[in-house]
C-alpha cells in the first residue's frame, strides 16, 4: 500500500491527497498524467521529451532501438518523480501540508 500525503488550502475546505512512492500514471501516460493534475510545466516537457525522442527514432534502426530504450528510462525517471512534482505543484499554489 501506497502511504499518501494531505493537503489542505487554507481558507477552504478543499483537500488533496498525493501518494508517495512509484507513480504508475506517470510512467504509462506521461504528458496526459500530468495535465489531469494541472501540472502544466511538467506536461510541457514531458510531451517535448516524448517528441524529441520520437523523432530521434526515425533515424533507422540503431536510432529506433536507442529511443526505445531511452523512452523507457524517462518513463521510468517520470514514474519515480512524478509525485513529487505533483506535491511540489501543489505547495506552489498555495496547499500546506497537514
Amino acid at each position: 500500500m501506497t502511504e499518501r500525503i494531505y493537503l489542505h488550502y487554507p481558507g477552504k475546505d478543499e483537500m488533496v491527497a498525493v501518494a508517495t512512492g512509484f507513480s504508475w500514471g506517470a510512467f504509462l501516460l506521461g504528458f496526459v498524467w500530468a495535465l489531469s493534475k494541472r501540472m502544466w510545466f511538467a506536461a510541457f516537457i514531458m510531451l517535448a521529451v516524448n517528441i524529441m525522442l520520437f523523432l530521434g527514432g526515425l533515424w533507422g534502426s540503431a536510432g529506433d532501438l536507442i529511443g526505445l530504450a531511452l523512452s523507457i528510462l524517462f518513463g521510468i525517471a517520470c514514474g519515480v518523480y512524478g509525485n513529487q512534482w505533483h506535491l511540489r505543484t501543489l505547495e506552489k499554489r498555495g496547499y500546506v501540508v497537514l
